[in-house]
């Protein structure tokens, strides 16, 4: 199998205990080298991956020996690491949320069309079982035409003040500088979870509500999104860490079923019937199996960039949704 040279830039959390481990045990990928500002990050790095690391994000991308670059730095960084990487010449994956706005994400679009690089946004959830199961079921036709959907996310947690490293700031999801918030976080895995769903239709408008309420006064620890479709489909994205009883799950209604967490309902009355929907294991692995496979072979990319865009177009609008109080339309 051909190999690709790979380097992550942000030896953070994701970026070493995600995409390292990823690309270090996967196969089809050489990871050569890594990039952050912390000599101790850069130590653990050498250590535990065996590669060449970097303090200077710009010696890095020099490397003729480095074919993809992996961008794993806080969200507000996105768009600056992965437009100096297409420049450079490198193939590009970045975390999620690939950037801040619509604006930023043309910005990128129209750096990869320039370099004729690859480039591909981290939405490694595609491939979560149970999302690979509302899929089929959806695909299936059994629910007939879709009415509305409901996703839900409900915990509590600190894990917006934990969950970077202590090298770096620990609590940079729960800033604003940084990109923080639950809408920047896992908006883009629900979001794009979503359109993939439907099947991306056009967007009729957005509302949204942030509120943050223990973890953080700048950014959201509890987020509301309400997208209605063109197509008359209405879908609510709602997710908190502030929520000592959770609660979570899918919920798709149609016309002739419905399907929640796994399980199908069709049929009315007497004749109402429940059965499981088709299971499936998740492979989180998947998405960079296919990166290789298209740099290698062809194949086409899992997540093209028009589809991260139309996931941001989501949270651009919401995000103004948000600031004014009132439904906008989307674009």
């Amino acid at each position: 199998m051909q190999p690709i040279t790979a380097g992550v830039v942000g030896l953070g959390s994701m970026g070493m205990g995600w995409h390292c481990e990823q690309l270090s045990r996967l196969e089809g990928f050489d990871l050569i080298a890594g990039c952050d500002p912390s000599e101790e990050r850069r130590a653990q790095a050498r250590e535990q991956f065996g590669i060449e690391t970097h303090a200077d994000y710009d010696e890095m991308l020099t490397r003729a020996d480095l074919d993809l670059v992996v961008v794993a730095t806080p969200s507000a960084m996105h768009r600056d690491h992965v437009v100096a990487a297409l420049e450079a010449g490198k193939h590009c994956v970045c975390e999620k949320p690939l950037c801040m706005n619509l604006a930023e994400c043309d910005e990128i679009i129209e750096a990869a069309e320039h370099s004729g690089r690859m480039m591909s946004g981290y939405q490694n959830r595609r491939w979560d079982s149970e999302h690979l199961s509302a899929m089929a079921t959806v695909r299936d036709g059994v629910l007939g035409e879709i009415f509305f959907t409901k996703q839900i996310s409900m915990s509590y947690s600190p894990i917006m003040r934990t969950y970077g490293v202590k090298e770096f700031r620990p609590q940079w999801r729960a800033e604003k500088r940084y990109g923080g918030g639950l809408l920047y976080d896992f908006g883009p895995h629900r979001i794009d979870q979503l359109l993939q769903l439907l099947d991306y239709p056009e967007v009729r408008d957005v509302y949204c509500e942030l509120q943050g309420r223990v973890w953080s006064d700048e950014v959201d620890d509890y987020c509301l999104v309400v997208i209605r479709f063109a197509n008359g489909v209405t879908s609510q994205v709602e997710t908190t860490t502030v929520a000592r009883l959770g609660l979570g799950g899918t919920l798709i209604v149609g016309r002739d079923g419905a399907y929640r967490d796994g399980t199908i309902a069709v049929g009315e009355g007497d004749d109402l019937r429940e059965y499981p929907a088709p299971q499936f294991e998740r492979d989180w692995d998947a998405y960079y199996r296919n990166v290789h496979a298209h740099l290698t072979e062809g194949e086409a990319l899992a997540v093209p960039l028009w589809q991260a865009r139309a996931m941001i177009a989501v949270i651009d609008a919401a995000l103004r949704s948000a600031e004014s109080g009132e439904v906008v339309g989307h674009g």
